[in-house]
């Protein structure tokens, strides 16, 4: 908060005039004291040379007619002569006549007198008891004991001294009533220069960057003026780069086919492109508004309301779609095909009504700050939706139609082979053609299951369900291909119940198993096991196969992909995707780990735990 006590005019007005009047005033009164003192000091000097003066001359010539003589003589020169005799009474005064002389006080106790006596001269300052004026007092001793008495009035005295103070007084008052003008010119000079400063400055905020001081009031100021002027420089750069920096990003956003939204820390919107106003015209008028009322989808809010509430660039690892359960991060709308979204990063899919289906991406900055909330980008989605719907009724129509035919060409080459008429060599053919008929017809099984649990029209309904019945289901299958191998089970799985489709449950198990035990070593060891975490279940199977290389992990769970094809001689590629896509239709989640403790690979995932009263 700022606080102003005033303006610099008036207080440099101010404090010129204390110090005038403080350089003024003090010095009169001093002075006038010290004048009158000084003064008073001459006058008592002059009387003792008057009362000197008379005091010889009446001792060098004596009698009544010289006293009285000079004692007229110093009524016309405006003093008060005086004589006293040895016993203080007084004979003689200037000031009062004969016949009253005997009604005058004693004078022997006045100070004059009584220093007289002692010292030979005296004097001192006082109220005249006869007169009833303030006076100062010569004595003089004389050789007949008498004593000589010479009064100067101090009325004469303090005119004197009056005048020349008051002659000091105008003079006084001409110098400071001139200082008073140089002040008044000197703040109005620095006011002037200020207000030149501040014009300055307030352009420069204004975003006149060109704006320099080139005047200053004083040498004082050249360190501001040089420091405004550098600021100026520097405000007019910044200004410029963030200028062009701001055309960039703008000509950046407009090139753009993909929608950008910028939302603030608050969910509010600041930013888009002209592509995302072409898909929301709504956003035009939507500055500074939530985000619902200019992208009414619900999903994508309630996205933008977690990422902002935990401050983290995605609030889950799936990304949220209108009408639908879940769903992976990796591919619109479930293909299952692109790699993860970056951390960071979440996605929301939904639909426009006119059959448009867009993939919107939300971005958090790595670092909070008071400006930017989150970044939205949104792409149509619309051709690789309907590539993607076209290329899985392709496949689900293709192993539909292939499975007819698979099952002929199994059947009869399973009949050539209980042929006994049949010879050798044309028996071994028949063996051929019937073990692989059933591999391609294992891979249109597969094809045809993932295609079923891709379309997101057949609803997935999870129930309570025993997850150790669906092992024990898939363990029976797989029991003759790991009896083949000497490959044993350890099982550490207690009776639990989670939310999931029983039989799906049981695929997820015999997929896993049946790819363990095809890679685990003769004579190894396949273990499965189950904890409860709070409020979902988490499954391991893990063997002790030769592994999986760090780089492939993030990729097993896509449709066809091998290793190697040692690893993955024999199999169709499918059934992990298989089970990727059915746990996370069950809200889970499913991942591999190589190596993992002391195994070479473990498959794990997720289920939500079953309510306590159901378990």
């Amino acid at each position: 908060m700022i606080t102003c006590p005033g303006s610099l005019q008036g207080r440099l007005f101010r404090c010129f005039v204390l110090v005038t009047a403080i350089a003024a005033v003090l010095p009169a009164l001093f002075y006038r004291d010290a004048l009158y003192e000084e003064r008073q000091d001459i006058a008592g000097q002059q009387a003792l040379a008057h009362a000197s003066l008379v005091r010889n001359v009446l001792e060098s010539r004596p009698g009544d007619a010289r006293i009285q003589e000079l004692f007229d003589a110093a009524g016309e020169m405006s003093l008060r002569l005086t004589l006293i005799d040895a016993a203080g009474r007084v004979t003689h005064d200037s000031r009062v006549g004969r016949d009253k002389l005997p009604e005058m006080d004693n004078h022997d106790d006045r100070i004059e007198v009584v220093e007289a006596r002692s010292k030979g001269t005296g004097l001192s300052l006082r109220r005249s008891n006869s007169l009833g004026i303030e006076a100062v007092y010569a004595a003089a001793a004389l050789r007949d004991g008498e004593i000589l008495r010479v009064a100067m009035p101090l009325a004469d005295i303090r005119r004197g001294a009056d005048r020349e103070f008051s002659f000091l007084t105008a003079l006084v008052a001409g110098a400071a009533a001139f200082c008073l003008l140089l002040a008044v010119f000197i703040t109005r000079r620095v006011r002037a220069g200020m207000e030149e400063m501040t014009e300055a400055v307030e352009s420069v905020s204004q975003g006149k960057t060109h704006s320099r001081l080139h005047d200053v009031p004083g040498r004082e100021f050249l360190p501001l003026a040089e420091a405004v002027n550098r600021m100026a420089d520097m405000i007019e750069d910044f200004v410029r780069t963030t200028g062009d920096q701001q055309r960039q990003l703008e000509s950046v956003l407009d090139s753009m086919h993909e929608g950008v939204l910028v939302l603030g820390p608050t969910g509010k919107v600041r930013r888009w492109n002209s592509a995302l106003a072409a898909l929301f015209p709504a956003v035009v008028q939507g500055e500074g508004k939530p985000l619902i009322e200019s992208l009414p989808v619900p999903a994508l809010q309630r996205r933008v309301d977690a990422l902002l509430a935990d401050g983290k660039g995605a609030s889950g690892p799936y990304p949220e779609r209108l009408g639908s359960a879940g769903g992976g991060h990796d591919a619109p709308f479930g293909s299952g095909d692109a790699p993860p979204a970056p951390e960071g990063e979440d996605a929301v899919h939904f639909e426009l009504p006119p059959g448009r289906f867009l993939v919107a991406h939300l971005t958090a900055p790595i670092e909070r700050n008071a400006s930017l909330g989150a970044v939205i980008v949104i792409y149509d989605a619309t051709q690789i939706m309907r590539l993607e719907r076209a290329r899985r009724d392709f496949v689900a129509n293709v192993s539909h139609e292939l499975r007819t035919p698979l099952t002929a060409v199994a059947g009869y080459a399973e009949t050539l082979l209980t042929s006994e008429d049949l010879q050798p060599e044309y028996r071994n053919f028949a063996g051929i053609i019937h073990k692989h008929a059933v591999a391609l017809g294992r891979i249109v099984g597969d094809m045809l299951a993932l295609a079923r649990i891709e379309n997101e029209r057949e609803a997935v309904r999870p129930v309570p369900a025993d997850a150790g019945a669906a092992l024990e289901q898939a363990l029976s299958f797989c029991r003759e291909q790991a009896d083949a191998k000497g490959i044993t089970f350890a099982v550490t799985l207690d009776t639990v119940a989670v939310l999931a489709d029983a039989a799906l449950l049981a695929q997820v198990f015999r997929n896993l198993l049946e790819n363990a035990c095809r890679y685990s070593p003769v004579g190894g060891e396949i273990r499965v096991v189950c904890r409860r975490e709070e409020e979902e279940v988490r499954f391991i199977v893990a063997d002790n196969g030769p592994g999986i290389p760090h780089n492939a992990l993030p990729r097993i769970f896509e449709r066809f992909y091998q290793v190697n094809k040692e690893r993955n001689s024999g199999t169709s590629g499918i059934g992990l995707a298989v089970c990727k896509h059915i746990i996370e239709r069950h809200g889970g989640r499913i991942w591999a780990e190589s190596p993992y403790g002391d195994a070479a690979t473990a498959m794990l995932f997720t289920l939500p735990a079953a309510p306590a009263a159901a378990s």
